[in-house]
């Protein structure tokens, strides 16, 4: 007994070592998006909305590149707990060359179309012309964050994890900063509205990845990653990189692509709609900081166990990973309901936009518990323990036949209440909680992902 109390002692610490840095980097993310949005939701629906719809292809690119950067996350995680630190720099290689491959793509697509883009999200003629000013400036800044976000993927996986904590607060400072100066024109510049929150970004993801890459190259101590090393090729590594990484990529973005629907089926309800929900989902994301971190801590430390061989430590730590996240789910809905008031409240919104907010905040402080316990076990046991394509079907089936149909169906076909709609489109967590569970009772989803094709891959 004093053994396993020991044991869960030192679980819990190791846990909270990773997570809070974590949780402290996203809640300074967070903090930064709801200053873009406290910001412009000052100059009313139209700039709010029109930056809430335009980053949606964001939300396609942060989504997807984290992705690519989990699916290396699960191998590097294996390998580190292998101690195999030459294998983790070719991981590295391929995942610099294929998520940078991808954004740019996206960021001359948003750069040569931004009108054409808005369209997708929104009738409103003057929400388009604003936003597609907005997309055209903010697309390179995916660069940079594609950059930022894969390296401290890696390092996140070998449990370095503060740095991008500091990297987040620089980002936080001069994003806040400029924002304040550019779009209210303080400081001898005239105002610029969105055009201004979009330079401010930029301006921020440069500083913020330029801070990640100097420490990469010349401060970091486990894995001594020199630039040279991210142009060689490792044919060992490609088969299981792709194996691992596909589903994972697969399941981000098609889930970018299913929320940007939905956020189209929004933007079909009115501008109100898109205001509230905007509200909503930052609120959420600030509530929800430390299960993010705690998620991405079960991730990395499930990894590293299977890696280094200690299956049986397993069953314990998915048990105190689900207590502790439903837990933590509670607190966050209990938050989002005492500060519902105090939050809306910081918008310049309309009455009918408070109120849709209202709503939705409501929902989403009920469906925490759920919404924390799903994601853990999916994003942090599941992918861990390298079971990535049953997380994949399991996200995208509920995804795109449950959650978009509903929400299209009842938004825009039936013109169903707006907080219904609303509801239709979280049902998918309490089904995702109970399927997810059932997988990890099969004891199917343990393997090893650092295998090639002339290897016998394990799966216990």
């Amino acid at each position: 007994m004093l053994r396993n109390k020991t044991r869960t002692a030192s679980l819990f610490s190791t846990t909270l070592t990773i997570a809070i840095p974590l949780a402290l980097q996203n809640l300074i993310a967070f903090s930064v998006n709801m200053a873009d949005t406290v910001m412009l939701g000052q100059l009313g629906d139209i700039p709010l909305s029109a930056s809430a719809q335009a980053n949606q292809v964001f939300f396609i690119v942060s989504l997807a590149v984290a992705g690519i950067a989990d699916g290396a996350n699960v191998m590097v995680s294996q390998a580190w707990g292998a101690k195999d630190t030459a294998r983790i720099q070719h991981i590295l290689a391929y995942t610099y060359r294929l998520a940078l491959g991808f954004v740019l793509l996206i960021t001359l697509a948003a750069v040569l179309f931004p009108e054409r883009i808005m369209r997708i999200y929104t009738p409103d003629p003057d929400v388009i012309a604003a936003g597609a000013d907005y997309l055209r400036i903010v697309a390179f800044s995916y660069f940079f964050y594609t950059v930022t976000t894969v390296s401290t993927g890696v390092l996140r996986a070998v449990r370095t994890v503060k740095i991008a904590m500091y990297g987040s607060l620089i980002s936080m400072g001069i994003n806040v900063l400029l924002n304040w100066i550019l779009i209210f024109g303080k400081c001898g510049f005239s105002p610029m509205g969105v055009k201004g929150a979009a330079i401010a970004t930029v301006i921020a993801r440069i500083a913020e990845s330029i801070v990640i890459v100097v420490y990469l190259y010349t401060k970091e101590n486990n894995l001594h990653i020199q630039f040279h090393t991210l142009l060689q090729s490792d044919k060992n590594v490609l088969g299981p990189f792709f194996k691992t990484s596909a589903p994972i990529i697969i399941n981000e973005l098609f889930w970018a692509v299913g929320e940007s629907v939905i956020a189209a089926t929004m933007g079909q309800m009115g501008t109100e709609v898109v205001s509230a929900n905007s509200i909503c989902s930052v609120m959420n994301q600030m509530a929800t900081v430390f299960v993010q971190g705690a998620t991405a801590a079960t991730c990395v430390i499930v990894g590293n166990t299977i890696g280094a061989g200690k299956l049986d430590e397993l069953p314990r730590q998915k048990r105190f990973f689900q207590t502790f996240v439903l837990i933590m789910g509670t607190v966050a809905g209990i938050l989002i309901f005492l500060t519902c008031n105090f939050v809306i409240g910081l918008y310049d919104v309309s009455a009918l936009a408070q109120e849709y907010a209202t709503q939705m905040i409501w929902i989403t402080a009920a469906i925490q518990p759920f919404s924390a316990f799903q994601i853990t076990n999916m994003m942090g046991i599941l992918r861990g323990g390298g079971d990535v394509r049953f997380a994949m079907f399991n996200d995208l089936i509920f995804l795109w036949c449950v959650t978009i149909p509903l929400g299209f169906l009842g938004g825009v076909v039936w013109k169903l209440p707006v907080w219904l709609v609303f509801c239709l489109m979280r049902f998918e967590k309490i089904g995702k909680s109970i399927t997810s569970e059932i997988r990890l009772h099969s004891k199917k989803w343990i393997h090893y992902v650092n295998v090639n094709k002339k290897q016998k891959e394990g799966t216990i």
